[in-house]
């Protein structure tokens, strides 16, 4: 595909709150594709977002009132989407129909009814069709820096791991925000012939929570961290057999680097989103066949195993539905 036929709609470019899809719309436009359209759920709120792309990186975009308004006025090739978590299916039923490759936020899908046999369905109708689906999993883009900064440590060779995160959310509702990033990275280095985390346990207040499971890929112990927080930069971090790296973040100019906890080194982090974006342009371009993503239904296994363990534990369903046969 030439880079002037690759043309590229956003749901979701206003930043309204955790919002990435202005960062996304940026990422996409610096490949050298052309974010023309943007879509929300009102023509006003779109009008804004289309202002703010424009004032913060020269995208000249249309606004639309609904993605699907956008998707029939445009002659799109692939479609970002970064509005909120529930509106994931029906937008990615939308690109599906309409021949669109596809870069989703994560999750790839949450919510009411069997979302894990959804997604699931999603992922294979995409790869049926010669379709790129991608998931904005973007820490795994990380890990090269991670043995830049640990050369002694193989992530892949590794019994533990650990990643602690800080949500601005807490109990169930923290699990669809926050752990896709620790299951995507597991699920990526540790690939399971039957998916399935074993000995899951949750401990903590809905504000202050542990998650401790054994991935089955390799009988890994994991433990990951979620502590609610309203500040930003939120503190992030993530290691394996206890070299944690924590991610830093110097302003101006937003400069990413994973240091040690004494700090006493650290190594430049180029943005893994940009790295995510990077990969499914590329894919894009590079033509089918377009394999699904290993961790991509894994991931949506696990994500509904956590989902169960945190609503029991802290009450809530947080938006999933039981798995088939649950209590």
């Amino acid at each position: 595909m030439s880079l002037r036929a690759f043309r590229v709609g956003v749901v979701g470019a206003r930043r309204v709150r955790e919002g990435t899809g202005a960062f996304l719309a940026g990422h996409v436009q610096a490949t050298g594709c052309k974010v023309v359209a943007v879509a929300g759920t009102a023509l006003d709120g779109a009008a804004v977002a289309a202002k703010e792309l424009a004032e913060r990186y020269g995208i000249a975009a249309t606004p639309y009132a609904s993605a699907v308004a956008m998707v029939e006025h445009e002659a799109l090739d692939a479609l970002v989407i970064a509005s909120p978590t529930p509106t994931h299916g029906a937008l990615l039923d939308l690109a599906l129909d309409a021949g669109l490759h596809a870069l989703v936020e994560k999750p790839l899908v949450f919510g009411p009814g069997d979302w894990v046999a959804r997604g699931t369905a999603l992922v294979a109708a995409f790869a049926a069709r010669d379709l790129c689906l991608v998931t904005n999993a973007q820490w795994r883009h990380a890990l090269s820096t991670y043995m830049r900064l640990f050369p002694d440590v193989a992530p892949r060779r590794a019994s533990r791991c650990e990643m602690s995160l800080a949500p601005s959310v807490g109990g169930a509702d923290a699990v669809p925000v926050a752990m896709p990033h620790p299951l995507s990275v597991l699920d990526h280095l540790y690939p399971a012939a039957t998916p399935g985390l074993r000995d899951l346990r949750v401990a903590g207040t809905p504000d202050a929570f542990e998650v401790a499971f054994t991935h089955p890929g390799r009988d890994v112990a994991c433990l990951v961290r979620l502590v609610q927080t309203a500040a930003r930069p939120r503190p992030f971090s993530f290691g394996f057999d206890g070299a944690v790296a924590h991610r830093t973040i110097t302003e101006p100019g937003y400069r990413m680097a994973l240091a040690t906890a004494s700090g006493d080194r650290s190594v430049p982090l180029p943005d893994p989103v940009e790295a995510v974006v990077k990969d499914f342009v590329a894919r894009v371009r590079r033509g089918p066949p377009f394999p699904a993503e290993g961790f991509a239904v894994p991931g949506l296994v696990h994500l509904r195993q956590v989902a169960e363990a945190v609503g029991a534990v802290f009450g809530g369903r947080g938006g999933f539905a039981p798995a088939p046969g649950s209590d």
